[in-house]
Formats: C-alpha cells, structure tokens, sequence
C-alpha cells in the first residue's frame, strides 16, 4: 500500500501528523515496510501538556506546606481551564472531582463548576484532550473546604444532676454562647432523650385541658436570619390536634424561622414569614408524609440565599429524618413581595409567634437542637441523624419492649419507657408459659397483637425478637410458607416485617422485608433480606432487622443479623420509599383477614424490642444480644 498526502484529512499540523502515525500501524500490522517520514511523525507527536487550572472563587490553591480553608460544603467552586502554550490542538479537558469523571469543550472551560458537598480537603485532576482524542498530562488542583463547625446547640443535659434547673447550656463550638431560659411549671427535663440514660430532653408537658404555656429561649438572635441558616431538632409529638411549633425566630409581626407541625396538613412543616410586616403570607417547605406522633423524628430547615444577593433565588427545604421533601421552595414565587429580613428575637423553643402573640405551644419532647449560620448540604443533614453521646459514642433509644417473662393479666407487658400498649394474645393457639418467659403459639391459630406503630419508619429503625420454631410443625407445612415472627401492618401489607421461609422440607431461611405502598394501597416495591445460611430450628435465636437511613443511595438500606452475625445478601437492600406503618404491630401470625391466622408461627417468642436508630456491627452485640 502506498500512503499519499492525498489521504491525509484536513486539520492540525498535530492531527494530521497522527492520522499518518495511524497509516503507518496499519502498514505495520500488514507487514509493509514503514516509511522514515512515517517514523519521524510518531516521535514528533506527543500527547497534550499539563493545562493551567485558574480558581474563579471562592476557593484558593493549597500551597505545598499550607492550606487555608474557604467557602463551605455546598457553595460551588469555579474554575478555568486553560492548554498550554505549546499544544495548538487541544479540543476539550477531562476532569475528575472525587469519583466523578467528565469530558468537557474547551467552551465549558472557560468556567466549570463542582460543588464540595462536605468539608475537608478535595483534589481537582484535569487533562487536556486533543484532536485524536488523546488524554494529556494532569494538572491537580488541591483545595480546602471550611467544614463550618461553628454552630450553637443544645442538648437539654443540663437537668440531669440538677433536676431544678432553669438554664439550658448553648455547648456550640460558636465564639458566643446563647444559653436559653426554660418556662415550665414543673421539671422541664426528661429521661427519655435521644441519648441515652446519660442524657435529658426538654419536656413540654402542659397538662390536657389547659392551654399550654412551656416553652424555653434565649435572650437575643442566634442567628442572622436574612443570610443563610439550618437549624435542626429532634422532636417527640405528643398530639396532633393542633399546630405545635418545635423552633421559631419572631420579629415584630412574623417568624423569620418556623419549624412546626401542621394540623391542617397532618404533617411537618418548615418555612418563614414573607417579610416582617403585618398580615405577610409564610411560605412553608412540607414533608411528604404524614407526622408520626408518639415516635422521635429528625426535622431539619434550611434557609438558602444562594450566596447571593438577589432575593428571587431563595428558597427554604424541609428535611425529614435526613431526606429532602420535595424540591426546595422558591420564597418569591410564592409570595412576590418576600425580602430576606433579619429577625430581632431570641430563638424559641417550643412556641410560634404570630400578630404580637405567641402561639402554638409545642407538646411533647425537643432534644438535641443545632444551629449554624450556613446552609448545610443533603449529605451532612443525613450524617446528622446519627446520634451521639458527649463522647462522641453512637446511642440508640429503645422505643419499644415486649417480654413474655412479664405478664399481666393474661398479656405480654411493654416494659419500655415510651408509651406503647401491651401484646393481647388471641382468643385460641396462643399461651404464656410462665417458667421459661414465653409466648407459646401453635403455628394454626396463636398470634399477639397490639396498636402501632412505635417508631417513624421513616428513619432508621432496629428491631429483633428472641424467637424458638418447632420444626415438627414447620415440616408439615408447604414449600413456600412463611411464618411471621413480627411485623408493623400497612394496609393489607407490611411495612416491615421478620420471617421465617420454607424453601424446601430442609430448607428454611429468616428473612427481613420492607414494603412500600402506592396511593391505591398496593404494593410497589417490596425489599427482601434474607439470611445467608440455613435458619437452625428448635432453639433460641436472636433475629435483628436493621433499616438504615444514613449509608444508603436509596430511602434506606436493609441489613439482617442471627445471633448478633451479619448476614450476606446478594440482591439490592436499598429500598427507594420508605412506608410508615399503621394500626397493629403483630407478632407470630396475622389475623387482619377473619378469624383464621395468614403465616402463623409454630413456637415461642421470648422478646420483642424496637429502637430508633440502625443499629450497626460496632454496636449490635451491646444493645441486641442477651446479657
């Protein structure tokens, strides 16, 4: 084959050169002999130099022995890219942020923008790309993001070796310190907090019949609030009757910050008053579904301004045990006269403020409050539900606990601190055997049942029973059956559930499901964990659902523990909607058809106990395993 400048293509010198490198491997690969010219091309055609990367803001380049930080997770960092003076035929520039990789025009690198969702230090890798599509030498950016640690909080602990104070201490890591006076006409402090036993709630606990007055606050502003702010609260709703403010800020006739429950809406609401003038509407930011009372739920706002200064780009965002509900709300779409304004007075907790009054006295428990002066990303707010102790230890709340070794009147007693009605047994095939602490159920009829739901399944949850199957009876049962060791009602599914498979007469495996629901009540999606050996029969087994919240890529992630061991699982455990239950908790069977018992249980039941919070490997032998 003879090659002519005929079938050389028009472009770059550079290009042009390369299209003949490429002739003269074809000609290698037919086994011609290789022109000199051709050779001389290859050598003189290298791959593009390292580019210049020119920060636009508001982030500045690490020097080799210093790196001051900047800006802040979620506020975008800009940059220019720029060839190098020797390369003429530079068409476009790779660039890898964290684990993202794309390919970029040199149009879009006149001004290309990443966003550092947390804070820390983050490295920027850009290569130059060239006509033949040939990846250059990197150029690596280093740059430091603030973390924004500087933030107020509470965490209502004050009570707890003086039960008659009056002070809840601000313990933030601000330069000020804005401690809040707590009103209640008793103890404003509870036990049953988000920490543990080591720990305090606030307690508004107005008795029923009067109107409420408990409430706590400080002295002046925490925050600014016409620039950018998240607050966030762990609330405990006592009530649903009627609005119940968590957080507020008030002015002289509004609230630049109003984080409540909605009564007219059923549901968690966050927003602020369009300007602080008589009669200006609040744009509120909702959750998506209804509110769980009697249950701790993470509520989050966070106020945007965008970094700017042009009003019609701000918005407020509820979040909802860690997640967006819905997109963020445009303040001036909904309300054209809104203006960020700056609000005058100390931050409420437990009361809203409307036309020179406070209203809406919150009943329940508030625990564990923060408040930063920067709008904190979806990342950071889903860390956020993760509780912790003054030692930085991860804590659990036990929601729920049924014992079968303490009975009354015929019934498995809730032995735990929240509220939560006993397991009333069924009418046949269900007793309790009092020497070994046990439920008995015949795997026909028995089950046990009582109203729920007693967590916000919304979040991450825990639960795990202490469960023996008789395996004479599962034996006479068909390939397929599954035994319902306990499970939260949802509609005519679960919500979530433990069971025990027959997949074979030798063949059992211990499952634990998730089930969402669509607006006509039947299912969507159905998540199924199951264990990874076989399920051993005829004795004693701890089994422990575990619904996490915080590592997952969808709504929540599914995990399975037998005897404190976690199992493996080959199929997806994400679960892209989580469905909160409603009405009975059961356990060992279902009756909600009739009188006959859908998926009953042949064995006993020993304990069956509830926590909010996903109880993780760390932590699984301490809180789940029997002492």
């Amino acid at each position: 084959m003879q090659f002519t400048s005929s079938a050389v293509p028009a472009g770059p010198p550079r290009a042009r050169r390369r299209f003949a490198v490429a002739a003269t491997a074809a000609l290698l690969l037919g086994g011609a002999a290789v022109p000199s010219a051709h050779a001389q091309a290859a050598a003189d055609d290298p791959v593009p130099l390292a580019p210049t990367v020119t920060s636009l803001g508001p982030y500045e380049e690490c020097a080799p022995n210093h790196c001051l930080p900047h800006g802040g997770p979620g506020m975008p960092a800009r940059f220019r890219f720029t060839p190098n003076a020797a390369d003429q035929d530079v068409t476009g520039y790779r660039v890898r942020f964290g684990d993202q990789v794309r390919t970029i025009s040199v149009a879009e690198a006149e001004s290309f923008e990443v966003t550092p969702t947390e804070g820390g230090v983050f490295f920027l890798d850009v290569q130059a790309v060239d006509w033949g599509a040939r990846f250059g030498a990197t150029t690596t950016f280093t740059f430091k993001v603030d973390p924004v640690l500087a933030h107020s909080r509470w965490r209502f602990d004050d009570g707890l070796n003086d039960p008659a104070a009056t002070v809840a201490a601000d313990s933030g890591t601000g330069s000020e310190r804005h401690d809040a006076v707590v009103h209640t006409d008793g103890t404003g402090w509870s036990p049953l907090a988000r920490a543990g036993e080591q720990d305090r709630a606030l307690l508004l606990d107005t008795p029923e019949g009067q109107r409420p007055r408990e409430y706590a606050e400080t002295a002046g502003p925490v925050l600014d609030t016409s620039k950018p702010f998240t607050v966030s609260a762990w609330a405990y709703l006592a009530g649903t009757g009627d609005d119940r403010v968590v957080l507020s800020v008030p002015g002289s006739h509004g609230t630049a910050l109003d984080l409540r429950y909605s009564a007219a809406d059923r549901t968690w609401a966050f927003g602020r008053s369009a300007q602080d003038a008589p009669g200006a509407p609040s744009v509120r930011s909702l959750a998506a579904t209804d509110a769980v009372p009697n249950a701790w739920t993470h509520l989050a706002g966070v106020f945007h301004t965008r970094h700017d200064t042009d009003p019609s780009n701000d918005t407020v965002q509820l979040y909802v045990n860690g997640r967006p509900q819905g997109s963020p709300v445009v303040l001036a779409e909904q309300a054209p006269a809104y203006e960020p304004w700056r609000a005058t007075g100390g931050l409420q907790f437990g009361r809203g403020y409307a036309d020179g009054d406070h209203d809406h006295y919150f009943r329940g428990r508030i625990d564990e409050v923060t408040a930063w002066q920067w709008p904190r990303t979806p990342l950071e707010i889903r860390r956020l539900t993760e509780v912790r102790d003054r030692n930085g230890e991860v804590v659990f709340t036990p929601a729920a606990h049924w014992d079968a070794a303490s009975t009354e009147g015929g019934r498995v007693r809730q032995t735990g601190s929240y509220p939560g009605g006993d397991l009333g047994l069924s009418p046949t095939g269900a007793s309790l055997n009092a020497e070994e602490g046990s439920l008995v159920l015949d795997g026909e009829t028995g089950h046990a049942a009582t109203e729920g739901p007693v967590v916000d399944e919304t979040g991450s949850f825990t639960v795990s029973a202490r469960v023996r199957v008789d395996s004479a009876a599962m034996a006479a049962k068909p390939e397929g059956y599954r035994a319902l060791v306990a499970g939260q009602r949802a509609g005519t599914e679960y919500s979530w559930a433990l069971w025990l498979k027959k997949y074979s007469q030798d063949a059992y495996l211990w499952e634990f499901t998730r089930t969402s629901l669509g607006p006509d009540g039947q299912p969507t999606e159905t998540i199924t964990f199951g264990s990874s050996d076989y399920a051993v029969l005829d004795t004693w087994v701890e089994l422990t659902g575990v619904y996490d919240t915080v590592e997952t890529k969808g709504a929540g992630k599914l995990s399975l523990y037998v005897d404190g061991m976690e199992q493996m699982s080959w199929r997806p455990s994400d679960l892209t909607h989580a469905q909160q239950g409603t009405g009975a908790l059961t356990v060992g069977g279902d009756a909600s058809g009739g009188a006959a018992t859908a998926h009953a249980l042949p064995g006993a039941v020993k304990t069956l106990r509830v926590w909010t919070g996903a109880i993780t490997v760390p932590y699984i032998h301490h809180y789940v395993m029997p002492q």
